[in-house]
């Protein structure tokens, strides 16, 4: 067992998590090269590494101009998928379900409608929508879980989350509508969670929510470890679940807000990720949390990229694709879940 220090931060790993972890970065480093090589413009092997070796001084105008349309959605893609991913497996562990997810608790849905009616009536820049974003889904959050432990039941959990998100659904539908068919076709493409409009404003927008998030996270394990034990022996152990559980909701629901701010939003990466996690490192948070991250992170980087080089000359959206493929992914995974219960 090895440890990792951050100050006061003391994060153990195994071996086996070590060599998960560099398998998954070399991954994501080779698909990400192949997401900016690939697309609907054709770009030559010799011009696409003129640009990898110096993207800024290439000489190139036509690859160039090229690249600034696909790494802002690469970006997103990479830092949307990481930070959906770490907010599902909160949901998890705060809920004690294994099925919770931002978007199967409303979480998602919650702050698209926060989202848009904050676009629609006051016309605000991007990073003030996720704030407003963030009230949503937090709102949401805390009511679907104050409601399903009132009911002490995991399963009304997500029947519960399920109703609140058909409802939120429905009333996004109803927003875009009620502006017009402009209105519609603007913000269409954007509820079923597209990464086509993104831009380098959206990527630093997500990269300066991140870096104040992740940090939030490096405290998290000390936080979960509790909560997967009973309230009796983790009170024994000193911690506060009261306390800690809307902590945890509000980091969940902040890593959610931005994404669905910049490309609306995604279902079932956070749930996806979170499993295929389980199955490759052990379950404990500081070794599952950053595999579960890279995970989400690869899962969006391939939805996206499937969506516009599979479907010529349709462009499919990443969320669209996602779903596609979480519903069986639900099933299985509720199957799984009920044999063990």
């Amino acid at each position: 067992m090895h440890t990792l220090t951050f100050g006061r931060v003391c994060l153990p790993f195994s071996g086996h998590f070590l060599r998960v972890f560099s398998a998954l970065i070399l991954l994501l480093m080779l698909l990400t090269t192949c997401a900016l090589w690939l697309g609907t413009s054709e770009v030559t092997p010799a011009a696409f590494l003129r640009w990898l070796l110096s993207p800024v001084t290439v000489a190139d105008a036509e690859t160039s101009a090229i690249m600034q349309l696909r790494l802002p959605r690469v970006a997103v893609a990479l830092l949307g998928g990481a930070m959906i991913a770490a907010s599902g497996y909160l949901l998890q562990v705060v809920a004690d379900n294994g099925l919770a997810d931002p978007g199967l608790l409303g979480i998602s849905q919650g702050t698209s409608v926060a989202v848009l009616l904050t676009s629609m009536l006051t016309g605000l820049a991007d990073h003030w929508l996720a704030l407003a974003g963030l009230a949503g889904g937090l709102s949401t959050g805390t009511l679907v879980i104050a409601l399903a432990f009132r009911f002490r039941s995991n399963w009304g959990l997500i029947l519960i989350g399920l109703g609140v998100s058909v409802s939120l659904s429905a009333m996004v539908e109803l927003i875009m509508a009620s502006g017009g068919i402009v209105q519609f076709s603007r913000y269409i493409s954007w509820a079923h969670g597209s990464l086509t409009a993104v831009s380098m404003e959206d990527v630093w927008l997500l990269i300066r929510w991140a870096l104040v998030l992740f940090l939030l996270l490096l405290l998290t394990p000390r936080l979960l470890a509790p909560l997967r034990l009973s309230s009796d022996q983790a009170s024994a152990l000193g911690a506060r679940p009261q306390l800690s559980r809307p902590l945890l909701i509000l980091l969940a629901s902040a890593l959610v807000a931005p994404v669905v701010a910049v490309a609306g939003p995604m279902a079932f990466v956070g749930l996806i990720a979170s499993h295929l996690a389980r199955r490759l490192v052990s379950d404990r948070p500081g070794e599952l949390l950053p595999v579960a991250m890279l995970t989400g992170a690869l899962l969006m980087l391939c939805a996206d990229m499937a969506g516009r080089t599979l479907f010529l000359p349709v462009i499919m959206p990443a969320g669209l694709l996602v779903s596609l493929c979480g519903i069986p992914a639900f099933l299985l995974i509720a199957r799984l879940t009920r044999r063990k219960s």
